[in-house]
């Protein structure tokens, strides 16, 4: 995309938003689908390269798994993403965790949610980066906030 391709997306983003009449309700329901288009065009758009990248860092030791589910989640952050929970569609986290007897020997990927409920949930474990299916992430959910 060149300058004026920008300037053109946000002049139709502009449009898009702008009434003169309206509720705050209205204008902050547009505003949130305009955002969910956005970030799931963005998904689509990074899922293959995200998936080449990771596949080509390393991955043998519990510390580069750590450190490249570390960058997936930063880079996911950064775009306003998350990856798919397996089934259940949910927005998660890639961690790495030890094997049973040793740090590195038998380290695993995971992904991690909540559940409806809030409570964490794993999902199986792998020895290899699992195909990262990126997905918008929704509003955060304030925590102690009366408004969610």
């Amino acid at each position: 995309m060149e300058d004026s391709d920008f300037e053109d997306l946000r002049a139709v983003l502009g449009r898009a938003l702008a009434s003169p009449y309206g509720s705050y309700e209205e204008l902050a329901g547009r505003a949130l689908r305009i955002r969910s288009m956005v970030a799931g065009e963005i998904a689509a758009a990074i899922t293959d390269s995200i998936n080449a990248e990771a596949a080509q860092r390393p991955q043998d030791s519990l510390a580069e798994k750590r450190e490249l589910a570390s960058w997936v989640n930063h880079e996911l952050r950064q775009l306003g993403l998350a990856l798919a929970f397996p089934g259940t569609g949910r927005p998660a986290i890639l961690t790495a965790t030890p094997g049973r007897r040793d740090a590195d020997e038998g380290s695993r990927f995971r992904l991690e949610a909540k559940d409806e409920r809030g409570r964490r949930v794993m999902s199986g474990s792998l020895s290899w980066a699992p195909k990262l299916e990126p997905i918008a992430s929704p509003p955060r959910s304030e925590g102690g906030a009366r408004y969610r």
